[in-house]
């Protein structure tokens, strides 16, 4: 619409400043029926190369909307299938973390239980380091005691005596 206004003032800006010479003159009348036979002229020339401009123009602008169109739905489609993704990774996360939950506890326990297994072998290998101790002082005791009593030649004594004396003394 501008741009017909602008064209139809620059074509007829030329008879405005001829008018204003004031020769007296007024061939309005002829001049404007050479415009409209040079416009008809254009027309008949020119209209199927200014329709197939305007229609090209027109198809252009619908396929770039078409694209856009396109362009929007796919972006829609990825966004739902990148929501869709999220979800499915929370739901893994989700799954992840209660099984290393469970995962810990169960470590937890088997800790538990070897620290048990673990106390309970030293429990043993003490009490019976402390029976091998306890066995070889009365050993070394006994040892002693007789070394004492056979070193003395003063004291005559059986056997019997002897074992209950030292029986008495580990005792």
């Amino acid at each position: 619409m501008k741009k017909s206004i602008l064209f139809l003032f620059l074509v007829f800006s030329p008879y405005a400043l001829f008018g204003a010479s004031g020769s007296g003159e007024v061939d309005i009348v002829e001049r404007t029926i050479n415009f409209v036979v040079f416009f008809a002229l254009v027309y008949y020339f020119a209209a199927e190369r200014i329709k197939n401009i305007f229609r090209e123009r027109r198809e252009g602008i619908a396929n770039s909307l078409a694209k856009i169109q396109e362009k929007l739905q796919e972006s829609k489609k990825e966004r739902q299938k990148a929501l869709n993704d999220l979800e499915e990774a929370k739901r893994i996360a989700k799954d992840i973390v209660e099984v290393a939950h469970k995962e810990s506890v169960i470590i937890a326990q088997k800790a538990e239980e070897n620290t048990k297994v673990e106390i309970e072998n030293l429990i043993r290998q003490f009490n019976e380091s402390m029976a091998f101790e306890r066995r070889k002082m009365e050993k070394h005791i006994v040892d002693e005691i007789l070394s004492e009593f056979l070193n003395k030649d003063s004291v005559v004594l059986s056997k019997d005596v002897l074992t209950r004396a030292l029986l008495r003394e580990v005792a």
